[in-house]
């Protein structure tokens, strides 16, 4: 049975509490904490205010930070002798190292929690061994004694760095990297995700660092954490949340068929927190994971930094190129995540869906057009090189020749249909189709 009260800390400070009384949670900013003139907010869906948060913004934003999985989180509640969905234990239980820089401390441990941390290296062997267990279980995320949480749905863990070596992060010590097997349904699934991660660093836009690494025989993506940063040779957090938590929306609205945010919705966001250079990220971004075919970029995978008062729009991740056959030649992941100017399928976004998008986004046709010929140009080459950075027996993989070619048919498609209207639609196949099709 956990206690009924967490205690939040960013930046070394105590922000306040969520306390849960008949099964309903609320979260309250201390007075001391309002009053400091650098308090950073939770979350923009909790302004700093001395208002009381209750359960609909406070629930969102502890789910938000727990995996999608719903089988995972079954595990981990009966592996901490929780009920199913006890969102408030589970964050108790794994909340000193969780996505962002806030901690989750119950409150009979604070603040003692704070001072007990530690980091225990492990061998290649021994995180061989982790991949092992996940591409065999996709639900072993937990190793014995670890308390943390990553989103998402794809199965991971974290690691810390320890110069060349690798080590566990414990208690109050944060984690700085994370390590993801790849679907294993998708033939090199790992290895065309970094490619996707390098090509669109090479077109210019911001994403977390990546490496495809093996361990012993085990290949696996190693992300570098972007809300962690090492001053003074020490691993600091930064806070952070996805879209999904700066809405108040359940994770299981991420996607905007579902009822989470579209295009227009995120960019007032930004435009009202940030600023209108943020919205021209997000805008840059979108085309870019448009031309990759990389269906997951919804909510959840956007996300903002908060420092201050200060809002921005953090790097990519998970972006990775749906551009792979399943055995009988279709695309396997023909849509992408959010409409673009009423459109979802890959290869039939046209001139009028881009000029859409634009007043969505808040911003000129003319700029939106510019974006989409300079990105349309850039991803091809960012992909093949991409690809000729990697080992060479990475790069044989034939997955990623069919990436290159399809890519660059996709930017061809793209820029064809440009100019192109409602009313002259392409006759004959669909670019879906022909994308399918190619070098089937």
């Amino acid at each position: 049975m956990t206690g009924s009260r967490l205690v939040v800390v960013l930046y070394g400070r105590r922000v306040g509490e969520i306390e849960r009384k008949a099964g309903s949670l609320r979260f309250t900013y201390d007075d001391d904490y309002l009053a400091l003139p650098v308090a950073t907010p939770l979350s923009l869906s909790m302004p700093l205010t001395g208002t009381t948060y209750t359960n609909r913004f406070v629930e969102a934003h502890l789910r938000g930070l727990l995996p999608d999985n719903d089988d995972v989180r079954r595990r981990w509640a009966q592996h901490f002798g929780l009920r199913d969905r006890d969102t408030f234990g589970l964050i108790a239980a794994i909340g000193s190292d969780a996505a962002g820089g806030a901690l989750f401390i119950p409150a009979e441990k604070y603040p003692e929690a704070l001072a007990e941390g530690s980091v225990t290296p492990v061998t290649e062997a021994q995180i061989a061994e982790r991949l092992r267990r996940l591409r065999a279980d996709s639900t072993d995320w937990l190793g014995d004694e670890e308390h943390w949480s990553l989103a998402g749905a794809q199965s991971k863990f974290t690691l810390r760095a320890l110069g060349h070596d690798w080590g566990i992060a414990h208690g109050s010590e944060p984690s700085t990297h994370i390590v993801k097997p790849g679907i294993s349904s998708i033939p090199a699934q790992a290895l065309i995700e970094h490619v996707s991660m390098l090509a669109v660093a090479s077109m210019g836009l911001g994403v977390a660092a990546t490496r495809y690494m093996e361990f012993e025989e085990q290949p696996a993506i190693v992300v570098t954490r972007f809300d962690r940063r090492e001053r003074n040779g020490r691993w600091e957090r930064i806070h952070q949340e996805d879209l999904c938590q700066a809405f108040a929306l359940d994770p299981s609205r991420k996607y905007e068929r579902d009822g989470g945010p579209g295009v227009r919705r995120i960019a007032d966001l930004l435009r009202n927190t940030s600023g209108p250079e943020a919205v021209e990220r997000f805008g840059r971004a979108v085309v870019a994971n448009y031309l990759l075919a990389a269906p997951d970029a919804h909510a959840k995978n956007y996300s903002v930094m908060l420092a201050g008062a200060a809002v921005q729009l953090a790097d990519l991740y998970d972006v990775a190129s749906g551009l792979t056959a399943t055995r009988e030649g279709n695309l396997r992941f023909p849509k992408a995540a959010m409409s673009i100017g009423g459109e979802r399928a890959f290869g039939e976004i046209q001139g009028s869906n881009w000029d859409g998008f634009a007043t969505a986004l808040g911003v000129s046709p003319e700029l939106v057009r510019e974006w989409v010929l300079q990105l349309a140009e850039l991803a091809p080459s960012a992909t093949s090189d991409s690809v000729r950075s990697l080992a060479p027996r990475q790069r044989r993989a034939p997955e990623l020749k069919l990436l290159a070619a399809r890519v660059e048919l996709m930017s061809q498609l793209t820029l064809q249909e440009l100019n192109t209207h409602a009313h002259g639609r392409r006759r004959g196949p669909s670019g879906s189709s022909i994308l399918a099709t190619h070098h089937r």
